[in-house]
């Protein structure tokens, strides 16, 4: 019997977006086939950033915990105070779509409003 790595990378990504596994248990560095990558770009109002800084940090722990969840990191711009960007590697857009309805989701957006100037959410394809 031969295994190929699409195929086992495909299992991990069924398996993930059913919540069978959890982005601990998939391999470093590995990015299952049809997995959503995208990066959600915020820009705050001056004088806002402490606060969008402590809201927007309160969303990594337990967003790190969800099933399908394989990477979710918050960078703040060293160019400029008012960028925050979230880099996100999600096992399936079913992933993605079930973060959007988290009580800490919903908890963020409240605690945001008011404070951010933009947001720009961008899409990515993995390139072998």
């Amino acid at each position: 019997m031969r295994i190929n790595r699409r195929g086992i990378l495909a299992l991990v990504a069924v398996l993930c977006a059913c919540g069978t596994v959890t982005a601990a248990e998939v391999p470093a560095g590995e990015v299952p086939e049809g997995a959503v990558i995208l990066t959600a770009e915020l820009t705050v109002k001056a004088g806002q950033e402490k606060a969008a800084e402590a809201a927007l940090l309160e969303m990594v722990a337990p967003t790190r915990k969800e099933k399908g969840c394989l990477c979710y990191n918050l960078h703040h711009s060293k160019k400029d105070p008012l960028v925050f960007m979230f880099y996100e590697q999600w096992a399936s857009r079913a992933a993605l779509d079930a973060h959007m309805k988290t009580p800490h989701m919903k908890t963020m957006q409240g605690k945001t409003k008011g404070l951010v100037e933009k947001a720009n959410v961008t899409f990515y394809d993995l390139l072998p």
